[in-house]
């Protein structure tokens, strides 16, 4: 495949992703806006919880079938689709059941007994996503990121509008189950419906065995993630109990629906595009690598600058006064998205490539580092949890660096090359927002307006300044998008 030709079946790809990034995510606003209103921080601190414990259990329950059906670039329902559904299904039954066991036992772990059948009812989850997986690894190995806007968006306006009728109703915390499981559900429907792919069931041991091999890797690679992204969480809820775990899953939130989802969905488009761009052409990696720092950074970085600075008037706006606690520690975990934003890329190419046991390695040896730090600070509160996590995503960039040299060729000093604009766009942001922070102190609605315009001036009038070309650039990238999108 040609550079121009990866282009722009990439750029039409993010021109999908982000529609569909853009609705689901201001249909999470909107409810976690209106939930804080209406939910104790407690109660976000128990489902906060069991988010994490299902996202341990999940990333397993397809033995990385889903990445498998990617990076292998089949065509078709093949016999090899067929098992690995088949494996997908019998392990989400089986996870479902363990994670029903569990429950009381995780429940307590969390200083939350009580909520033993709420830990419970969320264990469906594991089953109901199990049953679309594969499914949707075919939408995304043949790049039809447009007909698999569909489930995302359904998915994100019913999880939201049925967990904010419910707890209008007084439901609490099992409010936000309930639409989680509503979510899902629907969208596992439609993409039975979208991919028309009928399972028969059938079990080829010999086929299972070749597809573990990669499977194996992308599961572990995927419970590592989540353990390395989610250890925050664990250890707060542990030593500080639902109502901090609260607190710190409001100042989470922004950055991960304005950076980590944004990375993560950009993601969904480099993954198979570059595992495309492997078994077609064989080269070309680094250079598309490097494009994707280029321009994920070009957003990662200023827009961390923005919402560090900004983060308590944004916390007491969006989220209210009771949440006030929450703005230093959104400044802390800004920092830390932005950071991963960069080196994500890496990641994705890493995988494309087959060396996910690579991306395994790396985050085993960062895991008793971030471990021993959370647990030592735990104690100081979830502001210093908090930036314990932004230090360890430091170490965490220079070894993804170093992996991306060791095996794509990409040098430390083009890295930085891709990344100077946004490094210049996010020196503006902070020389614009900062001094209107200090000069407007009050955690209200002007500041935050006064501050997020100089900010955004700030950046803009430095990329346009020190990095002039890549001004030239994103507008030709934005002309070509609506080109496709047209298309």
């Amino acid at each position: 495949m040609t550079d121009a030709g990866w282009g722009s079946k990439t750029r039409s790809g993010i021109v999908w992703t982000t529609a569909s990034f853009l609705a689901g995510r201001t249909s999470t606003l909107v409810a976690t806006l209106v939930l804080a209103r209406l939910l104790a921080p407690a109660d976000f601190g128990v489902v906060a919880a069991i988010v994490v414990f299902l996202a341990f259990v999940e990333l397993v329950s397809d033995l990385g079938m889903k990445a498998t059906v990617v990076f292998e670039q089949e065509t078709g329902v093949s016999e090899r689709v067929q098992t690995a559904f088949t494996l997908n299904l019998v392990l989400a039954v089986g996870l479902t059941a363990l994670a029903v066991a569990l429950a009381p036992a995780v429940a307590a772990f969390f200083g939350v007994p009580d909520e033993a059948g709420l830990f419970r009812l969320a264990s469906v989850n594991v089953l109901i996503a199990g049953l679309g997986n594969i499914q949707d690894s075919l939408l995304l190995r043949e790049l039809e990121f447009r007909r698999r806007i569909v489930p995302e968006l359904v998915r994100s306006v019913l999880r939201g509008g049925v967990a904010i009728i419910l707890a209008l109703l007084g439901f609490g915390a099992e409010s936000l189950v309930y639409g989680m499981l509503a979510g899902n559900a629907a969208w596992t429907m439609l993409l039975w419906v979208l991919t028309r792919f009928r399972p028969d069931f059938s079990l080829d041991l010999r086929i299972a065995r070749s597809m573990f091999s990669y499977g194996s890797g992308a599961a572990f690679l995927a419970v590592l993630s989540v353990v390395t992204t989610r250890i925050d969480t664990v250890v707060v809820g542990r030593v500080l109990g639902p109502g901090p775990l609260g607190i710190y899953t409001i100042a989470f939130r922004v950055p991960e629906l304005a950076i980590d989802s944004v990375t993560w969905n950009l993601s969904k488009v480099a993954f198979p595009a570059l595992a495309r761009m492997r078994a077609r052409a064989g080269q070309g990696l680094d250079w598309a690598t490097l494009e994707l720092i280029r321009y994920q950074a070009l957003y990662g970085l200023p827009v961390g600058v923005g919402l560090a600075i900004l983060a308590p008037p944004l916390v007491v706006v969006l989220f209210g006064a009771r949440w006030q606690d929450a703005g230093g520690v959104m400044s802390a975990l800004a920092a830390a998205s932005a950071i991963h934003a960069v080196v994500f890329p890496i990641g994705d190419a890493l995988k494309a490539v087959g060396r996910q046991r690579l991306l395994a390695s790396l985050q085993i040896a960062e895991f008793p580092i971030l471990i021993t730090a959370m647990v030592l600070s735990a104690p100081a509160g979830i502001l210093a949890v908090a930036w314990v996590r932004a230090g360890m995503m430091v170490i965490h960039a220079g070894l993804m660096v170093a992996a991306g040299r060791h095996v794509i060729g990409i040098k430390a000093g083009r890295v930085l090359a891709a990344i100077a604009p946004a490094l210049a766009a996010g020196a503006g942001v902070g020389l614009g927002a900062g001094p209107v922070r200090m000069l407007l102190p009050e955690l209200s609605l002007l500041p935050l307006l006064a501050g997020t315009l100089a900010g955004a001036a700030g950046g803009l009038l430095a990329l346009r300044v020190l990095a002039p070309g890549t001004g030239r650039d994103v507008a030709r990238q934005f002309s070509r998008l609506r080109e496709a999108r047209a298309a």
